[in-house]
């Protein structure tokens, strides 16, 4: 049936600068698609014919970097550097493969809140513990086609042993350790054959679901947890089915002196090196680019996923905004996963992206403006993804947040929208969530599926899955203190770098 809102402001984010100025519109979908906007526009026979004078239409808001899996480990650790925080949120040793439901309810409790938060779009880095299998990222599939969300699931790996991904590992783990985990993960071609065999059977189950709305990615960890030939297999396998490439890239200042120590050149010098910079690639948070980084990204045409909140909380540094936009980076945004910032809502990584660049930048000029923020949570963030949604116009998706202006006192008095959104509103102002032209979400409830009952299943399971939580850290207890070590060590005495904390 289609949907015609009458007088609404409409924010398009259609890159003109007229895009990011809320105008007086009417707004016509019907199907998936946006149909008309204007002025006066005829109703459709049995169109259903909306009043939005106290509405604000803009396009949804996409999180391009996440992890599912952190929802059950939510809460478990106080603020932490990352290669410490790992080992509580992914530890290495002492875990079992989730049962199937386990799998599906966590996915499905994420894309809850993600749409919840005003995603329609989300890129989930799955990770699955301690390996995924066809089962799994089916299940994974099935809740987020379920929930009605758009969703890009990856099939993370890596083969690079933990020990390995720190700078001089062979003087700070014990001989013992260091064979261990060593013999627990290591390069070989049988990893590589068994991940594209992984991969095949994920891209044919993602394109048998016929909402269209579910995607595979690729995904090496990152370049210091991969060898060149499992990253070379990824990207070969991307330009072959046409997929997106997922990783994560120098969220440290430990992961560039790993960088250093393995390569002699930062991270990105070597994938450009290895010929795997590209517009298919998502890079998640690039705290620690260089200059010469930047230049060599936005000439690639590649994106980096911004997570402000899991920076701020794992310590890892401020990204230079200002610097990735003269350098023609495409910056999308990301909430990461629900351990590292403890949130899947956008509008928070919204508000933090838009005032954090004060606390290391002086310079006014440099701040993002609201707008900005905006888009790339909305147009750059579709583009990354290749939804063909981010903006408001006729023949693309009808990918929409319908936000209450009076509903609370985020918009009152009323003087920017725009401002008012980034700055104040939360998902209490938020009216509905539309995916492909169906309304998703509305006053907070989902419209597919019993979001009461889904949760109380799910607190019941993870409840008893969280039972297993003591052991698995008294498994990777050793694994601590030398990793600590290794943090201290980066901090006293690192090398020069261009971002980050001081």
């Amino acid at each position: 049936m289609p949907t015609l809102w009458r007088d609404a402001l409409v924010l398009t984010m259609d890159g003109s600068p007229d895009g990011v100025r809320p105008r007086r519109s009417d707004l016509l979908i019907d199907g998936s698609e946006v149909v008309d906007l204007g002025s006066g526009l005829d109703a459709p026979e049995g169109a259903d014919v909306r009043d939005g004078r106290d509405l604000l239409i803009l396009p949804g808001l996409v999180n391009a970097h996440t992890h599912s899996w952190e929802i059950l480990f939510r809460g478990t650790s106080e603020r932490l550097p990352l290669e410490l925080w790992t080992l509580v949120s992914y530890p290495p040793l002492g875990v079992e493969p989730l049962p199937d439901r386990l799998v599906y309810l966590r996915t499905a409790i994420a894309a809850l809140e993600s749409l919840r938060g005003g995603a329609t779009a989300v890129l989930d880095d799955v990770g699955e513990l301690p390996t995924q299998s066809p089962e799994s990222i089916e299940q994974v599939f099935a809740a987020y086609d379920d929930l009605g969300i758009r969703a890009a699931c990856t099939g993370a790996v890596a083969d690079i042993a933990m020990v390995d991904r720190l700078p001089g590992a062979d003087d700070r783990f014990s001989p013992a350790l260091l064979a261990e985990s060593r013999s627990a993960l290591h390069p070989s071609a049988a990893l590589i054959d068994a991940y594209l065999e992984l991969s095949m059977s994920a891209i044919t189950a993602a394109g048998s679901r016929s909402s269209g709305r579910i995607a595979y990615a690729v995904s090496p960890s990152a370049p210091h947890r991969c060898s060149d030939d499992l990253l070379r297999a990824c990207h070969d396998l991307a330009l072959d089915q046409d997929l997106l490439v997922h990783t994560h890239l120098l969220e440290t200042r430990l992961q560039a002196d790993v960088a250093h120590e393995r390569w002699g050149r930062t991270a990105v010098e070597h994938l450009g090196d290895l010929g795997l910079l590209d517009d298919r690639l998502i890079a998640a948070h690039g705290v620690w680019l260089t200059a010469s980084d930047r230049r060599m990204l936005g000439a690639a045409g590649s994106t980096i996923a911004h997570n402000p909140l899991s920076n701020l909380k794992l310590g890892s540094g401020v990204l230079d905004w200002r610097g990735m936009r003269e350098a023609g980076v495409r910056l999308a945004l990301g909430t990461d996963g629900a351990s590292s910032s403890d949130t899947l809502r956008m509008l928070e990584t919204v508000k933090a992206v838009a005032l954090g660049q004060s606390t290391t930048e002086s310079d006014l000029e440099s701040w993002p403006t609201a707008a900005e923020v905006l888009a790339a949570a909305t147009r750059s963030g579709a583009a990354a993804l290749r939804t063909g949604a981010g903006v408001i116009a006729p023949g693309r998706p009808a990918d929409l947040l319908v936000i209450d202006l009076a509903r609370d006192t985020a918009f009152t008095p009323r003087h920017d929208v725009v401002r008012q959104l980034v700055f104040s509103a939360d998902a209490s102002s938020m009216a509905e969530v539309w995916v492909a032209g169906e309304c998703v979400v509305r006053d907070g409830r989902s419209t597919r599926v019993d979001d009461v009952a889904l949760l109380r299943e799910f607190r019941q399971e993870a409840e008893r899955w969280a039972e297993t939580v003591p052991a698995i850290r008294s498994a990777n207890a050793r694994l601590v203190e030398p990793a600590a070590a290794a943090y201290r060590s980066a901090r006293e005495a690192h090398r020069p770098t261009e971002r980050g904390i001081r």
